[in-house]
């Protein structure tokens, strides 16, 4: 199993087992142990909460963009830093601050001046992905992105550098 069908197999797992108690438990248990309206309640709870992640995983599609795998470990790729910085779990603010000094460097190889190049970052003309976006205008974290990345076992933050990195690398393929 892999980590992200780990928790939907325990929550998959706690559902049935609601789901058994409230329908074939409380006739076994002694008279009084338990109320069935706490254990119904439980079970459609525990159903909504598997139903909602499954909708919520069938419309998110990929987890990400696939970046392009490297040939070789040994050729020195720009981002490297801002991968093992998110591999070493760093300060967000520290990896955003790697990933904007990548994109400020794509950005002038178009053509852009450093300070033109971090204004259209700040800004957001830049790109018209929403999370790519995001991540350089300042722009909060919801707490709908924050239920969706909970769901869906991609982090908002993460979801963001991903979709900058490959739109950066989008535009430097041009």
């Amino acid at each position: 199993m892999t980590v992200r069908t780990v928790p939907l197999a325990v929550g998959l797992g706690a559902t049935a087992l609601g789901v058994g108690l409230a329908v074939v438990g409380a006739p076994l248990l002694p008279a009084g142990a338990v109320s069935t309206l706490p254990l119904l309640a439980v079970a459609v709870f525990a159903v909504a909460v598997a139903v909602l992640a499954l909708l919520v995983r069938s419309l998110d599609g990929e987890r990400g963009p696939r970046l392009p795998d490297t040939d070789s470990q040994f050729v020195a790729v720009p981002g490297d830093a801002v991968d093992d910085a998110l591999a070493a779990g760093e300060g967000q603010e520290s990896i955003r601050r790697r990933t904007e000094a990548v994109a400020v460097a794509a950005l002038e190889r178009e053509g852009l001046s450093p300070s033109a190049a971090r204004d259209a970052l700040a800004d957001g003309t830049w790109t018209d992905t929403e999370g790519a976006r995001a991540l350089f205008d300042g722009t909060p974290i919801t707490l709908a992105d924050r239920l969706s990345g909970w769901l869906s076992g991609t982090r908002p933050f993460r979801r963001r550098v991903a979709l900058a990195t490959a739109e950066l690398l989008r535009r430097t393929e041009r």
